[in-house]
Formats: structure tokens, C-alpha cells, sequence
């Protein structure tokens, strides 16, 4: 993939059961040990050019938990499903 920037960036919430179905070569991370989980291990996070949505999720293959740009998914990393919050 070419080089983009965030804001061009669309990006899947998956569930862990559709791993095996994901297409790496279609998105970033492009290898399953490299994708961010949410604490509880049952999601993760891929990120695509938004013009260029993966075959997977097109054809219905793999239905996503939701799909966000890049500000709201940096909004889900912040919360408590995605990120440990350390008490002050």
C-alpha cells in the first residue's frame, strides 16, 4: 500500500472469530500478529485507504463491529474495552 495519511484512513473493528477470513494483504497491519486487540480479546483493528474498502468486507464476508475514521477510532482506543485505565 501506498503511503497515506490518517485522515484518509478508514478502519474495521473485526471480531477475533473472522481472523482467518481477513485478507492482509488488503489492509494495514498487513500480517495478524501485528493488530491491536481490544483487552478482552475478542476484537481487533484494521486500517484501509478509505477509497479502497477490502473484498472481504464488500462481499460480505466478514461483517465488521463498526467502521470508523481515523479521530473516532482514536476516540475507541481511549476507552476502557481498548485501553488499561491507570489510576492516578
Amino acid at each position: 500500500m501506498s503511503h497515506i495519511y490518517p485522515q484518509n484512513q478508514t478502519y474495521g473493528i473485526i471480531n477475533t472469530s473472522d481472523l482467518a477470513s481477513v485478507d492482509f494483504t488488503q489492509v494495514m497491519p498487513n500480517q495478524s500478529d501485528e493488530v491491536r486487540y481490544s483487552l478482552d480479546g475478542l476484537m481487533f483493528v484494521v486500517k484501509w485507504e478509505e477509497d479502497h474498502e477490502p473484498t472481504f468486507i464488500t462481499d460480505g464476508t466478514i461483517v465488521p463491529v463498526s467502521i470508523l475514521t481515523h479521530e473516532l477510532c482514536l476516540e475507541l482506543m481511549q476507552t476502557s474495552e481498548w485501553s488499561e485505565i491507570i489510576p492516578l
